[in-house]
């Protein structure tokens, strides 16, 4: 959605916007000035998300200058911050054919923990990252950062910068334009690569890989863990289903062809969890977060929408209103109707594109492009929830570059009191992409004619938190100082709106929420090898399986020098559950094992001692 086309008796502007090789080899990448060569071969950092109670998606990239090679490589995920608690661990590979992308799927996990992971090839580690499972049970609340809308041309990255350092959150929830297919260059020295409009498999591989080397993005991913939808400008401006306003068959080739490609780079380079395994045009899906949240992530753009129309269409309008108009499509509608039905989560989210609550002045439809454009769609929607009696829906929304607070007004809706709201929706402002900057009489005439809507922002540049808890959601809505000076982590949070739990409509809060969560460390940058005072006298080599662990557990280990060797397991606590002390053992390769049969479930920590230090890891005991 980006509104191009205006009337010229409306007294305001309503928002402007602005084949199979790898994407640059190790060299070309070390030759770039945004590139920090430390990092190599991991240029593009590591990134983590959609995880469940028991499993975590971990994502990196291996930049290799030998684009016909097999890259292999390992893992190793920890509860500290020095990666000596190994819970998991294995093996990658990689090649041309995934633009040398590793995605891997950690299982095993206990529910609602931090941990951290990193990746090694030849040698040489990631940067660390830290991740999160999801809660299961009760649950008593959840903050996550709301986010859309990056345009690399349009200003730097600040409010990223701000995020990795602020220890605020436990997620990222992205609503898409992940990159843009534009050409173009900027004022800020950040201009597009490749330089011209995308169209083909290496120019979005290399455009998301350009997003990915950015420092503040990179170093925001590598510390939460990310949910993700597309929207238009991951493929083309004004996409949907069939084609795209910014896509010209006959001079830039088949639109299926072009979404095919542009789909399959945004499954490489993005740590998503696909419903479908090996069917990459299907991303809504939904994630609990205990019995507090049941968010859906829906796909109002690619999977089934029919054509949008333009701006300023008469809301009356035969063609708009017809009801075989298609939004979210029969099956992707079912589907959410199910899930709303079924599930146990206090709050129902929808994490999706493009605004939800109308948008009119002087009886046009604003823009097309958004839920305007299917009404019918919407009414079956909100007719389902309100006929059902689903409580405390929340809209996520981003796509508009602009900031967002409003009611979903049903038939019979009262602004004054918020009676016969369906729910409530919040709308991000973009991270950089351009919005409407100084529009006289803007905010004032769009809340004047849609009395619904109790904030709008035409301005700032950021996103918004949103603090869950049993009581009442509230977003904050966090703008940067500026998006023109690199390195600026100056924020303000000047107005923030919430919903209580059973009310279906938006208050304004008095303040923004007070961050009282207490967060684990941030993932440091490095990643060193496991702590030994003295690593001549333990070598690295070092297993435990089967882990998880039934009964009997094999530790393998191998000594530089003749020392005495104790096994030690100790709880996550520390305090010791098993001992053996093994006596004085030779150098070379080593097993010996104990029962964990009479452990209780949970992580336990195996270690071997000898006199210059110990070496350890995490096990799982069924």
């Amino acid at each position: 959605m980006k509104l191009q086309h205006f009337v010229r008796f409306l007294p305001y502007v309503i928002f402007s916007s602005g084949a199979l090789a790898q994407t640059l080899s190790h060299e070309q990448l070390s030759a770039r000035a945004d590139v920090d060569s430390a990092l190599a071969p991991f240029f593009h950092g590591v990134a983590s998300g959609d995880p469940l109670s028991d499993r975590v998606i971990i994502w990196t990239r291996v930049t290799t200058n030998s684009p016909d090679t097999l890259v292999t490589g390992s893992w190793e995920m920890a509860l500290d911050t020095g990666m000596t608690q190994i819970v998991q661990s294995g093996a990658f590979t990689t090649q041309a054919s995934r633009d040398f992308t590793v995605r891997i799927d950690v299982t095993g996990l206990q529910p609602n923990t931090w941990y951290y992971y990193r990746f090694e090839h030849n040698g040489a580690k990631s940067l660390r990252g830290r991740t999160r499972t999801l809660p299961t049970g009760d649950t008593d609340s959840i903050r996550v950062a709301v986010a859309s809308c990056q345009s690399f041309t349009s200003g730097f990255y600040n409010i990223w910068n701000w995020l990795s350092k602020a220890n605020e959150v436990d997620a990222i929830f992205f609503l898409g334009d992940f990159i843009y297919e534009y050409g173009g260059t900027s004022t800020f020295g950040r201009d597009h690569d490749p330089p011209y409009e995308i169209l083909n498999l290496t120019d979005y591989r290399t455009r998301h890989s350009q997003h990915r080397l950015d420092k503040d993005l990179r170093e925001a991913l590598r510390q939460y863990p990310i949910f993700s939808v597309w929207d238009d400008h991951e493929v083309a401006n004004n996409a949907w289903r069939d084609g795209a306003e910014n896509h010209t068959p006959s001079t830039e080739g088949d639109y299926q062809v072009r979404k095919t490609v542009a789909l399959q780079a945004y499954s490489e380079w993005m740590p998503l969890r696909y419903p479908n395994p090996g069917e990459n045009v299907r991303i809504f899906r939904r994630f609990h977060w205990g019995n507090l949240i049941d968010v859906h992530f829906l796909d109002t753009r690619l999977f089934d929408r029919d054509e949008p129309f333009g701006s300023l269409v008469s809301a009356n309008d035969a063609a708009l209103n017809d009801t075989s108009r298609k939004m979210l499509g029969p099956e992707q509608r079912q589907w959410l109707f199910d899930g709303l039905s079924s599930g146990n989560g206090l709050w129902k989210v929808l994490a999706q594109q493009v605004m939800m609550a109308p948008l009119q002045v002087f009886g046009l439809v604003v823009n097309g492009d958004q839920w305007d454009g299917y009404p019918a769609e919407r009414k079956r929607l909100w007719d389902f929830v309100m006929n059902n009696s689903i409580q405390n829906l929340v809209v996520f929304t981003g796509d508009i570059h602009t900031a967002w607070a409003m009611d979903l007004p049903y038939t019979g809706y009262n602004p004054s009191t918020g009676a016969n709201s369906v729910g409530v929706e919040f709308v991000t402002t973009s991270v950089t992409s351009g919005n409407a900057i100084n529009i006289p009489g803007g905010s004032s005439l769009i809340q004047s004619a849609n009395p619904h809507i109790k904030f709008v922002d035409l301005e700032d540049h950021g996103l918004f938190i949103a603090d869950f808890n049993k009581q009442r959601v509230q977003a904050d809505f966090i703008f940067t100082q500026t998006i023109t000076e690199p390195d600026n982590i100056n924020v303000s949070c000047p107005v923030a709106f919430y919903s209580n739990a059973g009310e279906r409509f938006v208050r304004q809060a008095a303040s923004c929420v007070t961050q009282k969560k207490k967060y684990p460390p941030l993932a440091p940058p490095v990643a060193p090898s496991v702590s030994i005072k003295n690593p001549g006298d333990l070598i690295t080599a070092f297993n435990v399986w089967p882990n998880p662990t039934p009964a009997t557990t094999v530790v393998q280990f191998s000594l530089s020098r003749p020392q005495e060797v104790v096994l030690r397991v100790t709880d996550v606590q520390g305090n010791t559950v098993y001992v053996s002390h093994l006596g004085f053992q030779q150098p070379g390769l080593r097993y010996a094992h104990f029962d964990a049969s009479a452990f209780k479930p949970g992580y336990y920590f195996v270690y071997i001692e000898g006199s210059g230090g110990r070496k350890g890891c995490a096990v799982l005991k069924n």
